[in-house]
């Protein structure tokens, strides 16, 4: 580990779906870790960070004048951006003020689908950014999740469970894993605090033991909720104008995300999905939850706003 007297700057630290910046910043503080967060914008979230020891920068990730004074005198940081456009822009402000104040180590929160000939133009602009890094001269660790978050479900189903007792996308009726955006943040936590304890990068991709169908996923939700839920599949086309519309109601969704979403789901059906691992309790010593056990402790819920980690 870097000099424990000097604080991670921790990016993302208030961001929502998955909440894997909140969680890391939490888990630095609990091992006594100084930190620094970045955020657009100050409120509650902040103010609970801000209670716990954090330092408070308030900066844009499109503006590199505005990161300056959170990155100077800074050795390590974490580095996440939301399923949205702006990524390159974002990584290529950081990487300049992170060059001349600096930085020598980066861990970024990354998607399996980061790759030169993604599906997804999300998961093509995250290579490229993580490219950038790269040339920046950072040592890098790119954790590139190879499993669907289960947030996700709440976000994209939650409401037609409730009302129809149905799960409609597009993706093929095949196994795939999935994690909780805890599970994966525990990932980042550890390549910050205890480096030695991952592969060699600058990428890895932590995966999940547990893989379910779309069909099984209903039918384990149904379980909890004691009445039938089924699986209905639908074009990717209207599926992505699904989700576009859900869009208009939810601001954790956005055109782009419905882009890449629908993307990977019709990918799927003519490649097969990222393997199983347990890299995850390798790195960690402790396993992700499964759906069934993350329902059934709280970890996950089928109602907005998700349970904050603790």
């Amino acid at each position: 580990m870097d000099d424990p007297a000097k604080p991670i700057l921790v990016v993302g630290a208030t961001g929502r779906h998955g909440g894997t910046g909140r969680i890391v910043a939490d888990t630095l503080l609990d091992a006594g870790q100084p930190i620094r967060i970045l955020t657009r914008s100050i409120d509650d979230r902040v103010a609970a960070l801000r209670a716990r020891g954090a330092i408070v920068f308030q900066a844009d990730l499109h503006d590199r004048l505005s990161l300056l004074p959170a990155l100077e005198s800074v050795d390590t940081a974490y580095f996440t951006y939301p399923i949205a456009s702006g990524v390159i822009d974002a990584a290529a402000n950081f990487a300049g003020a992170a060059r001349e104040t600096g930085l020598k180590r980066l861990v970024t929160m990354s998607m399996g689908p980061a790759h030169p000939k993604s599906p997804s133009h999300l998961g093509r602009a995250q290579w490229l950014a993580e490219q950038m890094f790269e040339w920046a001269g950072f040592d890098c660790l790119h954790v590139r999740i190879a499993a669907a978050f289960l947030e996700n479900i709440e976000m994209l189903h939650g409401r037609e469970i409730r009302e129809e007792g149905v799960i409609r996308n597009a993706f093929p009726d095949v196994k795939v894993s999935w994690i909780l955006g805890e599970d994966a943040a525990r990932v980042a936590a550890a390549a910050l605090l205890t480096p030695e304890r991952l592969p060699a990068g600058p990428a890895v991709y932590p995966g999940s033991p547990h893989q379910y169908t779309q069909s099984e996923i209903a039918g384990i939700i149904g379980g909890v909720l004691g009445k039938p839920v089924r699986f209905e599949a639908i074009p990717v086309d209207r599926w992505r104008a699904r989700i576009i519309e859900l869009a208009t109601g939810d601001d954790r969704l956005n055109a782009d995300m419905a882009a890449h979403i629908s993307a990977v789901a019709g990918a799927l059906h003519v490649m097969p999905a990222l393997p199983p691992n347990n890299m995850i309790e390798e790195i960690t010593g402790k396993a992700p939850q499964g759906l069934l056990e993350a329902l059934e402790t709280g970890r996950f819920v089928l109602d907005r706003p998700q349970l904050t980690a603790t």
